[in-house]
This record gives C-alpha cells, sequence and structure tokens, in this order.
C-alpha cells in the first residue's frame, strides 16, 4: 500500500500484521502509468511494458526496477481500486 498524502511513517498506524512494515522511499523523479482493477502481477506487467515503451519514446532512462502501487484496501471492489507502476528516472540534461 502507499500511505495517503500528510500521514507519515512515523504517524502511520501500527500495522496488525506483522508482514507489513512501514518504510519511508526517497523522492526521486519519475514517471507513472495509473490504472484500475485488481492489481495482479498480470496486469502489473502489462502496464509495465506499456510505462517502459513511452519512456523510450520520451527519451527518459529508467532507473533500477519499476515499482508496484496499490492505493485501495483489499476489501475495496476490484473495479474501483487505483494502482499505479512507477519507474524512476534519470534527470533529463
Amino acid at each position: 500500500f502507499v500511505l495517503p498524502a500528510g500521514v507519515t511513517a512515523g504517524s502511520a498506524p501500527v500495522p496488525t500484521n506483522s508482514d507489513v512494515t512501514i518504510r519511508a522511499v526517497p523522492g526521486s523523479l519519475a514517471a507513472a502509468v495509473r490504472f484500475s482493477g485488481s492489481g495482479t502481477e498480470k496486469s502489473f506487467a502489462r502496464h509495465n511494458t506499456g510505462l517502459q515503451a513511452a519512456l523510450t519514446l520520451a527519451g527518459l532512462t529508467a532507473v533500477g526496477p519499476p515499482r508496484f502501487a496499490r492505493f485501495d484496501p483489499p476489501f475495496k471492489p476490484w473495479f474501483l481500486r487505483h494502482n499505479e507502476v512507477i519507474q524512476d528516472v534519470q534527470e533529463p540534461s
């Protein structure tokens, strides 16, 4: 999950599941593609392929692996969920 705006790693509720951790990710320049749906690995891969192609067309260079962000709780209906593929990119020269 991605925490909502205004919630920090320090102010977020403590997870009740020991498999869930909270960590801060440093700021970076990134490109993203937003999509709705269940956010499966297959869906992530399909949208990532499109994002990588768009980066190439824009002349941007990817840095590191892409990230997959899910913004909604698991009980929200799949068709209302908001997901993103996020790819850090090099600052243009």
